[in-house]
């Protein structure tokens, strides 16, 4: 993380505190906000001694050799007498199955004389196949997975610990993080200055979203939806929705002036943000797109399309060219709710989607198409996906993990999905949400301690442009498929 954005740790005084927070938590995971307590407000640094700050020595396995011949160990020699058929016939056979001719195989008491070498007959059957296993297993075993730490924790009593809230965004233009705890909302900056926003509202925060200028919205549990303005520190505008449906999370298109947001009955709403006399919250239309609650958003770099996540087990794409008309495109499935959602930077028309608890699966569509291009396992729930910028490398983060090993992110390779750096954390600790930092080199987390932490994943380098094919070659991982989006390769005329 650049220092305009974290302050050093070492530059300011940190209180001691006890990790015993993060053991607090209760076992029972099912939803319960009716006896919900809000501590006063607290945001402020802490020292970070639930993790480990060694690096992780996690092995690798045992690189796997394997030696042979160029030459065969078995040169045929001229049959000098054949008694009967029948002997040239098992002379054949032996040659074939690698076996010793003059062994008796029948003869328990005689192990089989079995050559481990490659015979010339051998390759002859498997052609090619046979060297790319063999160079397969003599490849270099990958590196470690590297283990890091939080850069920043900070306190926040409050937190609703809930899957489907979203009440983590960072700001854009002000470099501040929005954070939603119990009904208020309160913004932090790098210079660890912590303001609480000015309005009116004892209702549970489930949502807050920032914009690239000054807005942040805010949803509350009574359906309702305010607009803030970070200058003015206040609440400029506000939409209530019909019979009281509560947003749970909202995705903005690029201009800042329009947004979208989906209630727990699963209704998409697309809202237009006016001013003429006074600034206003503008319905432009509400569509249908699940049966159940809306758990995540996410709109393409084009903005002309949006992928909607739910807890149907099922994620809809949809055409948003006319916002007053959106069309149904495809219906991809998971085998639970789908709260991750991801456009990729670099190659406009992949998506990938992350199912949870019952699921556990990374997975890759082509939006045009509809068509999966694969599917990762990765043993935990999962909260968030972001992509890289610089890199081809997407992060993940983690509900509830594994029984042998919990993390609480893990970053990998596309396409080849091979973990590179995680974080690993006790087994009762989880994400709930996440929201990348305006340098697009961290990012920032809410987890179920009541804590907010920070992670640098990247370094600051030259971006992947979409334009740029010759980088995107194979992400796709078929050739029909490249061809449909116009990437284009070099290689023979087949005439």
């Amino acid at each position: 993380m650049s220092r305009s954005l974290i302050p050093e740790i070492g530059s300011r005084f940190i209180p001691s505190s006890s990790s015993s927070l993060v053991y607090r938590t209760s076992q029972n995971y099912e939803r319960d906000d009716s006896n919900l307590s809000i501590s006063p407000a607290n945001l402020s640094l802490r020292e970070d001694t639930l993790f480990n700050h060694s690096s992780s020595n996690v092995s690798s396995g045992q690189q796997i050799s394997v030696s042979s011949d160029s030459e065969s160990a078995y040169t045929k020699s001229p049959v000098s007498h054949v008694g009967s058929p029948l002997d040239f016939h098992q002379e054949v056979v032996a040659e074939a199955l690698d076996f010793d001719h003059d062994t008796k195989v029948l003869k328990f008491d005689t192990v089989p004389n079995l050559r481990t070498k490659k015979l010339p007959f051998h390759n002859r059957l498997i052609g090619s196949m046979g060297d790319d296993l063999f160079t397969d297993m003599n490849k270099k075993p990958p590196a470690p997975v590297k283990t890091i730490v939080a850069t920043d924790i900070l306190q926040a009593p409050g937190l609703r610990n809930d899957y489907y809230s979203n009440l983590v965004s960072w700001s854009y233009k002000t470099n501040r993080v929005a954070v939603g705890l119990g009904s208020k909302v309160y913004l932090w900056g790098v210079d660890n200055n912590v303001t609480q926003i000015n309005y009116n509202n004892e209702e549970l925060v489930t949502a807050v979203s920032c914009s690239n200028e000054d807005w942040i919205l805010v949803a509350t549990a009574a359906g309702k939806i305010l607009l803030m303005d970070q200058q003015e520190n206040s609440v400029v505008a506000e939409y209530t929705t019909n019979e009281g449906k509560c947003v749970f999370c909202f995705t903005w298109f690029d201009n800042s002036t329009m947004f979208l947001a989906g209630d727990d009955f699963g209704e998409v709403y697309i809202f237009k943000i006016t001013k003429v006399f006074d600034v206003e919250i503008k319905l432009v239309k509400i569509f249908k797109c699940h049966q159940q609650q809306i758990c995540g958003l996410a709109l393409n770099g084009k903005n002309d399309e949006v992928a909607v996540g739910a807890n149907d087990n099922c994620c809809t794409i949809w055409n948003l060219k006319d916002v007053t008309d959106p069309v149904l495109k495809f219906v991809l499935p998971h085998n639970a709710a789908i709260k991750a959602l991801s456009y990729c930077p670099w190659t406009l028309s992949l998506l990938a989607t992350g199912g949870g608890s019952k699921d556990r699966k990374i997975r890759f569509w082509h939006t045009a198409s509809g068509t999966l291009l694969n599917e990762y396992y990765t043993d935990g729930q999962i909260t968030s996906l972001i992509w890289s910028r610089f890199k081809k490398e997407i992060v993940a983060t983690f509900g509830f993990g594994g029984t042998s090993k919990s993390n609480l992110l893990c970053v990998y390779t596309y396409p080849k999905m091979q973990p590179i750096l995680e974080v690993n954390a006790a087994c009762n600790l989880r994400i709930l949400s996440a929201t990348i930092l305006p340098d697009s080199c961290s990012i920032c987390v809410a987890t179920n301690d009541s804590t907010i932490r920070i992670y640098q994943l990247w370094e600051k380098t030259l971006e992947i442009m979409p334009g740029a094919t010759q980088r995107i070659t194979g992400t796709y991982g078929s050739d029909i498929i490249e061809l449909l989006e116009g990437i284009s390769k070099n290689g023979e005329v087949i005439r």
